[in-house]
């Protein structure tokens, strides 16, 4: 097993090399670093036919080796790493196969250099690969800095039973994270969109539905050896405010579970957990969930 990230050759952002160091240095599961780099004459026919094969190779090995030596230069000084160099015209399927082939139980990567500072963006690349992952995709927020060893995972969940479904890899995530487990679920004010959830009957048996899920959940961690040490609804106007309500510590993990999407894609990310990818302030995981995963 082992944990994989995948940055390109200008490495203009250190944000998910420097949460991939802090997850091998939680974990003790050993590091690749995977500097892929986006070969748009992949086929050796078309370099050859334009006189460019050899130059190009030389671009590629120089590139590659001064953006190893600078990913090398932000890991923690407990972290050590191999390091390999992939060329491809599909990024996310590179950084799969890679994935596929060390085994890893993280692909991470980092936030679109377009982003707002201290929050995720989804590029081209991350997007295509957390729908397309069968392992789950951990992202850093746009300028992320170790924060030292990951302490509480925060799961982002709904009441239904897909996601009381996500306690087999929630648990396996602490248990090799080491960390508590705290569990949270949105509810966010919104003048048009929930002025029928407003009525009182209609809020309280949501309630009593999330606390039913909760409290399931947390039985499935238990009989796992994984404690949840809280659980409650963060309610705010907005995402922004409700995405303030878990107290965020340094060392903390947002997690949320993606869902299905057809025969062709593994999984895509449903407008919930979409908004809370673009609203968290920490580093987030998406689980995907295989088809056919309902319970537990």
């Amino acid at each position: 097993m082992s944990i994989v990230v995948g940055f390109g050759p200008d490495v203009r952002s250190t944000a998910g090399l420097r949460l991939a160091g802090q997850l091998a240095s939680t974990t003790g599961l050993p590091l690749v670093l995977c500097c892929v780099v986006h070969d748009a004459f992949d086929a050796p026919g078309l370099r050859d036919a334009h006189h460019v094969d050899a130059e190009w190779r030389a671009h590629l090995n120089n590139s590659a080796r001064e953006a190893i030596a600078a990913a090398r230069d932000v890991l923690p000084a407990d972290v050590t790493a191999e390091t390999v160099v992939r060329t491809g015209r599909s990024v996310p399927q590179v950084l799969r196969d890679e994935g596929v082939r060390r085994k890893a139980t993280l692909l991470v990567a980092g936030s679109a250099t377009v982003g707002s500072l201290g929050r995720i963006a989804l590029g081209s690349t991350t997007d295509r690969l957390v729908h397309s992952s069968a392992v789950p995709v951990a992202l850093a927020p746009r300028g992320y800095q170790d924060d030292g060893a990951v302490r509480r995972i925060v799961l982002a969940m709904e009441p239904t039973r897909g996601d009381v479904a996500l306690a087999e890899p929630v648990a396996a995530l602490a248990a090799s994270l080491g960390a508590e487990v705290e569990v949270v679920t949105f509810l966010v004010r919104q003048r048009s969109a929930n002025a029928a959830f407003a009525s009182g009957a209609v809020i309280r048996a949501w309630h009593e539905e999330v606390t039913r899920a909760h409290r399931e959940f947390a039985e499935l961690l238990g009989s796992r050896e994984v404690s949840v040490t809280g659980a409650r609804v963060a309610e705010g106007d907005g995402w922004n405010n409700a995405l303030r309500v878990p107290d965020w510590q340094p060392g903390d993990l947002l997690v949320v579970g993606s869902s299905h999407h057809g025969p062709v894609a593994s999984v895509f990310l449903g407008s919930t957990a979409a908004r809370i990818l673009r609203h968290s302030p920490v580093p987030v995981i998406v689980l995907p969930r295989l088809r056919g995963q309902v319970s537990p």
